[in-house]
């Protein structure tokens, strides 16, 4: 299977051979075919690829050129073609994902699961961690992928998707916030807060809300997981601040409470999915990635 045009492979055979009647006999076609699509791209181009010689063919300068190109090409396409029979079961393609740890709960396990039934040979390595953490796996390789939260613009890093989501308090329902209409975060202050420990809240939505205001909570709790955020706040302990894909299995099932903070100067936890500047990704990976944003854009909240 070729996925180069025919002149480009017609033009790369008689670089290769020197001559239009040795690259035509190893072509299967007529000579006489071989100089059509030479002379076709030639005049496409606007340049000259070969010097016309008494004994045969030389490249010129813009011959050498494209010729090196299309050997790239050539590369390229060997690898596309090894990696689409790994895909389809000759062989094993592995993608490696870092990511925040809201998204492994629901969002991750149903789209990994349908991807594996379309490609079974396809593995996946899985990292959970920080923001910073998951930026650097993704610029130095360690991870093919990664998607974190609030991360700041850097040129190491493509930010491929986002979207923002909503940002609030997150109470068990018995708690008295739980039937408030709407929510502010001075409403918050009188209850006991669950908060991220040090190194969560540093870079945090919770952390950019609260340098926006001159509230002060009244903390119960330090926790470095969100599944113990969400677990005291649960058993009624506090006030939990959350994104809404952080609860978004214990909303469906009744188990907390999600209250927006309605305050004009409170932004949304933006959700970013990227990968590294100017790295081309396998096959297996470009496939889930458009998969991947796909799900991230359906996370956006409705109205």
């Amino acid at each position: 299977m070729h996925l180069l045009l025919t002149g480009l492979r017609y033009f790369e055979e008689v670089a290769r051979q020197g001559s239009l009647r040795k690259a035509a006999d190893r072509l299967h076609v007529a000579a006489s075919a071989v100089n059509r699509q030479i002379l076709k791209l030639e005049d496409e181009l606007g340049v000259p690829l070969f010097e016309r010689l008494p004994r045969g063919l030389r490249l010129s300068p813009a011959g050498e050129l494209m010729l090196s190109q299309i050997r790239q090409w050539q590369r390229d396409e060997r690898h596309l073609l090894e990696t689409l029979g790994e895909i389809r079961g000759t062989g094993c393609a592995e993608v490696r994902i870092a990511t925040v740890e809201s998204l492994t709960d629901e969002v991750l396990p149903r789209l990994l699961s349908r991807f594996g039934e379309r490609f079974p040979r396809v593995r996946f390595a899985l990292r959970t961690g920080l923001t910073e953490v998951i930026l650097e796996e993704v610029a130095t390789g360690e991870a093919d992928i990664g998607i974190c939260m609030n991360p700041h613009p850097t040129p190491r890093i493509r930010f491929i998707e986002s979207v923002e989501l909503g940002f609030g308090a997150v109470v068990a329902p018995s708690h008295p916030l739980a039937e408030r209409p709407e929510v502010t975060l001075d409403d918050c202050r009188d209850y006991p807060a669950i908060l991220p420990d040090a190194e969560m809240f540093r870079g945090s939505t919770l952390e950019r809300v609260l340098a926006q205001s001159d509230i002060e909570l009244s903390p119960l709790a330090g926790c470095n997981r969100i599944l113990a955020i969400k677990s005291l706040a649960r058993a009624g302990l506090g006030v939990a601040f959350l994104n809404e894909l952080d609860v978004a299995r214990e909303l469906a099932h009744g188990e907390l409470v999600f209250k927006p903070l309605r305050d004009p100067r409170i932004d949304g936890a933006r959700l970013v999915l990227g990968g590294a500047a100017g790295r081309t990704l396998p096959l297996a990976v470009e496939v889930l990635v458009e998969e991947l944003s796909v799900a991230i854009r359906a996370l956006a909240p409705r109205g």
